[in-house]
């Protein structure tokens, strides 16, 4: 009994360190303790967090919900008995984004960025319940037949992003640099200087951190 007792408890606090070691858990811890700051009083080329709303802009339709955002990751899952849900594709998608917190705005680019996107949309598909014509379109577009012999296999589809409008959080180093959408005075004959905007910026060793889960932000849950 005391053998299977420290097996069982091995198990338990392995799964505990995988939970809490997990990127996802990580990126959101590194959230909350990063220094806040607001867009119009971030320093330059220091660590901030900045708390915003996604302005709109240019904008993706996510795969399996047609939701209209930002940044979008769609995630297939396949049923494999005891060893339970496994990933069979993983598909992600971005588009540089504004973010604006009411003092201004800084700009975003995803692909520059570790990305913790909720996955607040997850379908199923099995034995008697044929995948939709969009799950459908996502598995061949993936590679994946949704039948096997004559049964249908067991998939999960599983979707997070971010749309025009919502809460997330964002950790990075705000450069600012010369903007060319905006119209200089200068050209209209005034001597200010030339027009500004605010950059997220990153680099491989202290990327751009991006999260909406509502742990982080704060906002409430639908």
């Amino acid at each position: 009994m005391p053998a299977f007792i420290v097996f069982v408890s091995g198990i338990i606090v392995w799964a505990a360190l995988r939970y809490w070691l997990s990127p996802p858990k990580k990126l959101r811890r590194a959230l909350r303790r990063a220094r806040r700051a607001s867009i119009a009083g971030a320093p330059e080329g220091e660590a901030v967090r900045i708390d915003g709303r996604v302005v709109d802009g240019e904008t993706l339709i996510a795969p399996l919900t047609g939701r209209r955002c930002v940044f979008y990751v769609a995630i297939l899952e396949e049923s494999q008995g005891k060893r339970g849900w496994i990933e069979c594709a993983r598909e992600t998608r971005g588009v540089p984004f504004t973010v604006d917190d009411g003092t201004g705005g800084v700009i975003v680019d995803p692909a520059q960025a570790q990305i913790d996107a909720a996955l607040d949309s997850i379908t199923k598909s099995g034995l008697f319940d044929d995948p939709t014509p969009v799950e459908a379109a996502f598995l061949k577009r993936h590679g994946q037949k949704p039948t096997c012999w004559f049964y249908n296999r067991g998939f999960r589809y599983c979707e997070g992003v971010f749309e025009v409008g919502e809460l997330i959080s964002v950790m990075c180093y705000p450069v600012r640099e010369s903007d060319p959408d905006a119209v200089s005075r200068t050209a209209a004959g005034y001597r200010d200087p030339a027009p500004t905007r605010l950059r997220g910026g990153g680099s491989p060793d202290h990327p751009i951190l991006l999260s909406d889960a509502s742990d982080v932000t704060g906002a409430r849950e639908h």
